[in-house]
């Protein structure tokens, strides 16, 4: 028998792109298959107490225990593809989830460079010519030598191999802000396509179509103004993404007194945690996998990835089993 914690831990799934994305335009987006989806709900169904946000909330203001096996649903980055195929699904089941929008795409419409990169990637079946092209780009107009860059950066990381990993890490945060714009904005016209405008307006969530949400019993939290890197941001730029997660959800009618905060890239220092906690959020949310345990700091709530359970129902959970035997061995759950 499994044994179980006195004091149950959270299981915080954290999903981006849900989409039928092998019929799609972009196949190799990262993206997880809308059929998937659905079988991890199933399996999360049958093996999860799913709470949701205002439950979660109401706990952790009163510091009360939650239930056995507690399951949280979070959505980053406010893709249309969350009104789409996630809504109308967690809706008929009788669900909710927390979805976390940064304000650039949400109210000023604008494409993210991290949505830049992403597609730029997905349009290149070869990411070892992408590197390459990324190299000599720097090379011919920034008079870059790229050689260092890939002595520290070209290596795997959890789900990427070297080429894109390195791809990503160059245009995500180890280049200059402004070479980085500049790159990300030329390959995307590029690979990908010239109208940078028309692509967001189709990719990212409306307000009308948040409010709607809303409306139905999900909950918006904040992620940011232009999806920066908090623990890399200047105090100026890190006020302005926390500022901006204020305005975009202000513009929905939400408060951050009333909401979490989720930080791009799972990216947080103590000085990003304090600024987060001082604009009235109540919690945040990283990407380190591993399970939440109340009574932690609600500031660094951990998750895991939709790559780390099941995609389809089984008849036990492995990641459950291991986290929770884990814990009552540590002693953790006392």
């Amino acid at each position: 028998m499994t044994p179980v914690p006195s004091r149950p831990a959270l299981t915080t799934v954290m999903y981006h792109y849900v989409r039928p994305v092998a019929a799609s335009t972009f196949p190799r987006l990262p993206a997880l298959e809308l059929a998937d989806f659905l079988g991890q709900l199933d399996h999360l169904q049958a093996h999860y107490t799913l709470l949701s946000p205002h439950t979660f909330l109401q706990a952790l203001e009163a510091g009360e225990p939650l239930p056995p096996r507690a399951c949280l649903l979070t959505f980053d980055d406010g893709y249309a593809d969350h009104y789409r195929h996630v809504f109308p699904h967690l809706v008929d089941r009788g669900l909710s989830g927390l979805f976390f929008t940064p304000k650039s795409s949400l109210i000023d419409r604008h494409l993210l460079e991290v949505n830049q990169i992403q597609f730029t990637l997905a349009s290149n079946p070869q990411p070892k010519a992408l590197a390459d092209e990324v190299d000599s780009l720097l090379r011919s107009i920034w008079v870059t030598d790229p050689a260092p860059l890939r002595a520290t950066h070209f290596a795997p990381n959890r789900f990427d191999g070297p080429e894109v990993a390195y791809v990503k890490r160059l245009l995500q945060h180890a280049l200059p802000a402004d070479v980085r714009s500049q790159l990300a904005a030329r390959l995307f016209a590029r690979h990908v396509s010239t109208d940078p405008q028309a692509f967001a307006e189709d990719l990212y969530l409306t307000p009308a179509q948040a409010q709607e949400m809303l409306a139905a019993g999900m909950v918006f939290g904040g992620h940011g103004d232009r999806h920066l890197w908090h623990g890399l941001a200047s105090p100026e730029d890190l006020a302005a993404e926390v500022a901006g997660s204020v305005a975009a959800l202000a513009a929905i009618g939400v408060s951050p007194q009333s909401a979490c905060y989720c930080y791009p890239f799972g990216s947080q220092t103590e000085a990003v945690r304090q600024s987060v906690a001082d604009a009235g959020f109540r919690a945040g949310f990283t990407v380190v996998p591993e399970l939440w345990l109340p009574g932690s700091d609600p500031f660094q709530i951990t998750r895991l990835d939709t790559k780390d359970l099941p995609h389809r129902p089984m008849q036990e959970d492995p990641w459950l089993v291991r986290a929770l035997d884990a814990q009552a061995l540590s002693g953790a759950g006392g």
